[in-house]
């Protein structure tokens, strides 16, 4: 049995107001046709342009920036995966029959517009848009369509099914020689979530289309916000919304930077955009609107302000001189814009867009993900000019700028790591300087291993957060991310919430998020618990990892018997007569159907042998090593793992093994010296201490890796070298906060069997109480077609007292309501 003890008498300290929050960028197409609602795709006809600056790669296939960074673009499409089921077209989403259609890039709508759509009608010609995989259509609702247009041609505007049954049409005659903006309202007489926006002509005539628009008029709080998805951020209980990203602030190229000029004024007027995720956006999910959001549900904002760079994983840019003056300058345009009076510039803009009064402004970062020397200096330059004209904003680092010497008040930390790895991850915070900066942990995820998205994952999360909740004196902020997941155009996986273009659902961890902070409480108390602990147990195959040109390895073995050639996951082999196999890092093929190659160390090569995974077992190589500077590691239980774009197990990239997510832990050998670590991706977290190996230089060295419980033994020509111990981990986690009536108790039981609980306290409590339970299968995860099947339950007790057993379900988040016996007196 476990035991968990609580003392009330003095709390540790307050917990933290807005510890709990949100983190929206644009990704997986969630702002148009996402969060907002937009219905037609491809609204401004510029999906397939190119990126400035950008060539094209393999004809429409991809593109590649000026500096090298590479693509997809499937002439605006997205990612390849996306095409799937959709009939091919020279303008994304749009279809023509007895129309001629094409883009006009000479007479636009305004200057911020890059094409226009001109199209010629016959005679019954018509033009379809087929929206985000179908407009969602409910009957009786009305939809709002707007266009600027000029031409002379008598419409047909008609919202249909796929097969051209029609729910709703209005006429619409057009005979405008200049641009002219016309309305009209369309409510179908039936729900169809596949159905198609379509015009017509049975006359035929001309019509050019500067932009377009169908929005739904049924939106949150009438502020344009698609109604479910706001409810879901809603059931959360968030505090904050970081945004607009996310590696979406940075760009790719100087001109695909997130800029706030941009994202304020008429919709039809702010520049679209390519975004790194593989598609371009309209900016209808502007500045203004994230404000209106945090407004609508009463969020603290955070402002993300690109800080002069673009993305330092992509091949960066960097901008100096006036161009990063005119950085800092927008950075002050963007405060105004949300805090300065109505009689001001920027406040009056605001006014005019529906908004005199101030919003809220709470939180400033300062760049993304940004690090090293051109970071710091741009850090300290746009820290000084905000601080010292805007001192009531928290301004937020990327990086520990204060071990530098710069002033640094809140710190954003990420981590994306597997299960194991999250189930002790922010016990490091036990022994950061109370005197230093706040901490933010601004995203995080279970983004790889075998459990993904699921409950197991959930509960990894949930221990995470529960070890991060009882270090809040200095960790004050929490986001999962990403956010939103349009399950039509993922581009990354897991997300917090998933939906198509009618219907959402949340992860397990949506739910443990909900219930972690509905139970936050206003003080954190002290407990105790005796637990027991258990290990990671992973399985997988092992392999070989080589840092240099034409390694060298020779009789390998699993379990004594030969072990060939599985995976070429880096680069791939060639086979000697002498029997031994050579490892080359040539990667040019696999580089076109993995973007994040380039994250990859050059001259590597990663290979497997054998194809039985095992948890257990004898792995025996000859490694020819020629001096200390020859780099290897010895990898076991290495395992492929979803790529995080992807949830459909029929997905070939789901199962194959992969250069960029395949894990393992190895045995990393380096200037003759041996240290273990676990590897997710390329970032190793290592473990135990180093030691010198007796290699001989010049020849082949066995190498035998004996894999069990645990950890692995080492051996060196015969001899044990060095033992790798896992970290072990507590299979059940535990905590307690209160308020004035009660006090919550938080149980994790990480185990795949039930465990009895006994909970001791120094207060009395009612006998009855409330337990919210979240359990199920560790695999379980949730989808479209069953989307509670990882949901929380509540269930009644009256076995409350100062000592009583709580019995904690195999795999299960509880929540605990404990309510006093005697309330505490409020001073």
């Amino acid at each position: 049995m476990s035991s968990i003890k609580i003392c009330t008498k003095k709390a540790l300290f307050d917990t933290a107001p807005d510890f709990y929050g949100l983190f929206f960028e644009d990704i997986n197409r969630s702002g148009d046709g996402g969060l907002y609602p937009e219905m037609l795709r491809n609204r401004a006809f510029e999906d397939s342009i190119l990126p400035k600056r950008c060539e094209p790669l393999k004809g429409t296939y991809g593109f590649v920036t000026p500096e090298g960074w590479r693509d997809q673009f499937n002439n605006g499409e997205g990612l390849e995966r996306w095409l799937e089921g959709i009939e091919k077209t020279p303008v994304p989403a749009w279809y023509a029959h007895g129309v001629s259609m094409e883009l006009n890039v000479e007479d636009r709508l305004n200057a911020n517009r890059l094409a226009a759509l001109d199209l010629t009608f016959e005679p019954g010609g018509s033009v379809t848009n087929i929206g985000f995989r179908g407009l969602s259509l409910v009957q009786g609702q009305s939809y709002d369509l707007y266009l600027f247009a000029k031409g002379r041609v008598k419409l047909s505007v008609n919202l249909e099914s796929a097969d051209c049954h029609v729910y709703a049409r209005e006429s619409l005659d057009i005979d405008a020689p200049e641009y002219t903006r016309f309305d009209l309202s369309l409510c179908p007489d039936q729900t169809d979530p596949d159905a198609r926006f379509t015009l017509s002509s049975d006359s035929g005539g001309t019509l050019m289309i500067g932009f377009i628009s169908l929005m739904p008029r049924d939106t949150y709080k009438g502020h344009g916000m698609r109604k479910d998805l706001m409810e879901m951020l809603k059931n959360t209980h968030s505090r904050f919304l970081r945004f607009p990203g996310g590696c979406i602030v940075e760009g790719f190229t100087k001109e695909t930077a997130i800029r706030f000029p941009h994202m304020i004024g008429p919709v039809w007027e702010r520049p679209s955009h390519n975004l790194m995720w593989h598609y371009r956006t309209t900016n209808g999910l502007g500045y203004h609107e994230y404000l209106q959001i945090c407004e609508d549900l009463d969020l603290e904002p955070m402002y993300v302000v690109n800080c002069g760079l673009t993305c330092q994983g992509r091949k960066p840019e960097f901008f100096e001189g006036e161009e990063l003056e005119q950085w800092i300058r927008e950075a002050f345009d963007a405060i105004d814009y949300a805090i300065a009076p109505a009689r001001s510039r920027w406040g009056r803009l605001r006014a005019q867009a529906g908004h005199p009064e101030p919003f809220k402004l709470t939180y400033l970062e300062i760049g993304n993900e940004n690090d090293r020397e051109v970071y710091f200096s741009r850090y300290e330059k746009f820290y000084h000019a905000i601080h010292q004209r805007y001192p009531q904003l928290k301004l937020i680092s990327n990086t520990h700028t204060e071990k530098l010497g710069l002033p640094t008040q809140i710190v954003d930390e990420h981590l994306y790591s597997t299960a194991d790895t999250f189930v002790t991850a922010a016990k490091k915070y036990c022994d950061y300087h109370r005197n230093g900066p706040e901490i933010f942990i601004g995203e995080y995820a279970v983004t790889s291993g075998l459990d993904i998205g699921n409950l197991k994952s959930a509960l990894a999360e949930t221990m995470y957060l529960m070890d991060a909740e009882k270090n809040q004196d200095i960790v004050r902020l929490t986001a999962y991310a990403p956010l939103f997941q349009n399950v039509d155009y993922t581009a990354w996986y897991p997300n917090l919430i998933a939906f198509n273009n009618h219907a959402c659902y949340g992860i397990p961890f949506y739910h443990a998020l909900s219930m972690l902070s509905k139970s936050h409480g206003q003080r954190l108390l002290c407990t105790r618990s005796d637990v027991k602990n258990g290990y990671p147990e992973p399985e997988g195959l092992n392999g070989l990892i080589a840092y240099q040109e034409g390694t060298r390895v020779r009789n390998v073995k699993v379990d004594g018997r030969p072990a060939g050639f599985s995976h070429g996951i880096i680069g791939s082999v060639t086979h000697h007569e002498d029997g031994s196999l050579e490892l080359t890092s040539d990667y040019t093929d696999q580089l076109e159907g993995y973007p994040n190659m380039g994250h990859i160390p050059p001259h590597t090569a990663f290979v497997t042998f054998g194809e039985e995974e095992a948890s257990h077992c004898t792995y025996d190589l000859e490694v020819l090593l020629l001096s200390p500077d020859q780099e290897i590691d010895i990898a076991v239980w290495a395992h492929s793992t979803p790529m995080l774009f992807s949830r459909d197990e029929t997905d070939p990239f789901y199962t194959s093994w992969n250069p960029v997510y395949t894990d393992r832990y190895v045995w990393s050998i380096k200037q003759g010296q041996g240290r273990f670590a676990s590897v997710n991706r390329f970032n190793y977290s290592y473990f135990g201490s180093t030691s010198p190996l007796p290699i001989r230089y010049g020849e082949y060295n066995h190498f035998q890796v004996v894999t069990r419980h645990g950890g692995f033994d080492c051996y060196l020509n015969g001899l044990l070298v060095q033992t790798a111990e896992m970290v072990p981990y507590p299979m059940i986690a535990e905590l307690a906060s209160e308020d004035d009536t009660y006090i919550y108790v938080k149980i994790v039981n990480f185990d795949k069997t039930h465990e009895a609980v006994e909970i001791c306290l120094d207060c009395g409590i009612q006998a009855i109480y409330e337990a919210e339970l979240l359990t199920g299968c560790p695999k379980d995860t949730n989808s479209l077609e069953e989307p509670l099947k990882v949901s929380p339950v509540t269930r009644t007790f009256d076995n409350g007292a100062d000592t009583f057993t709580y019995q904690a379900s195999a795999y299960s988040f509880s929540v605990l309501r404990l309510k006093k016996a005697i309330l505490r007196e409020v001073s």
